[in-house]
């Protein structure tokens, strides 16, 4: 079948349209400007009158009938199109604002399950956890006799070894309070044996911190429920925990001595086949009517370190 100089001339602007439509909307998904979006509608309104033009009277009368239709639908999946697209971004801005969030606080491996889920729920809710909490022992007296900058040189080394242990036994950095720290396992993804991977990471601490000459410190570790999400004001938010779990790992940390690990009943009896001790006692705690069941692991004095490995 032969065109006509007519025809071909016809073909060759539809051939242009097609064109103007595809970079119409790649420049649109690019850029995200509304003169995009003007330019793609001008070539979709477009195209029907020039495959009209292209096909001669045949197809003149189904164009005719249709032409309502056939603009509508090319239009409806565009707006298809750009509401997915859009619901696209918003997913990737979310992924890129928790990567951001965490990244300072949390393994890369729990970062990279996070980023894999298809829907990211940060918000608050009851589950269980491993509360973890540190301090150094009369820092706060030692810090007196330094200048800034020897104190600050010193914390930092004291956080640089907690947080890379943590994040090797999939801790979280909940947050650094002065020389305190406090780290959750099993938020916010699924650890398993998150009790165990805590006291495995507070034994290898205290070795570490040993080693490098520093300070001892006491470590408390309590587990149950707690309510977790990101809990602040709209000009400040964190990750965190929050509930009794928390309050009371926060009282065994009070309860250590120098080098000293102390962790409630519950953490035990997950633990006491890897690391089991002598060192049980009935103390009561800040704020509590009834006397606790603790155990407490005397790492100056009693080596646990090759348990861990």
């Amino acid at each position: 079948m032969a065109f006509t100089l007519g025809q071909t001339a016809y073909l060759v602007l539809l051939l242009f349209t097609f064109y103007g439509c595809l970079k119409s909307l790649m420049a649109y998904k690019a850029k995200r400007e509304f003169k995009y979006l003007v330019i793609l509608a001008f070539f979709i309104i477009l195209t029907p009158h020039l495959w009209m033009k292209a096909y001669g009277v045949k197809m003149q009368e189904f164009l005719l009938t249709f032409q309502f239709t056939i603009t509508l639908v090319p239009l409806a999946l565009f707006l298809f199109y750009d509401y997915w697209e859009r619901k696209r971004l918003e997913e990737q801005k979310d992924k890129i604002k928790i990567k951001t969030f965490f990244e300072r606080y949390v393994n890369p491996k729990i970062i990279n399950e996070l980023l894999q889920k298809e829907k990211l729920e940060l918000k608050g809710k009851r589950k269980e956890v491993t509360v973890f909490f540190m301090d150094i022992r009369g820092f706060t007296k030692m810090s007196e006799k330094m200048s800034a900058e020897e104190v600050v040189n010193i914390l930092n080394r004291y956080f640089d070894i907690s947080t890379s242990i943590i994040f090797k036994h999939d801790g979280t950095v909940d947050k650094f309070v002065g020389d305190s720290v406090m780290a959750l396992f099993n938020a916010p993804t699924n650890v398993k044996d998150h009790e165990l991977k805590a006291v495995t990471a507070a034994i290898e601490i205290q070795e570490a911190i040993r080693k490098d000459g520093l300070v001892d410190t006491g470590i408390g570790i309590n587990t149950g429920e707690a309510v977790v999400g990101n809990i602040g004001s709209k000009h400040k938010i964190d990750y965190t925990a929050i509930g009794d779990t928390v309050n009371t790992a926060a009282r065994l940390e009070g309860a250590t001595g120098a080098g000293e690990i102390v962790i409630s009943k519950v953490v035990y009896d997950k633990v006491k086949h890897a690391f089991p001790t002598k060192h049980k006692e009935m103390i009561t705690l800040k704020g509590k009517a009834k006397p606790l069941e603790i155990y407490r692991y005397k790492t100056k004095t009693e080596s646990y370190i090759k348990k861990t490995k």
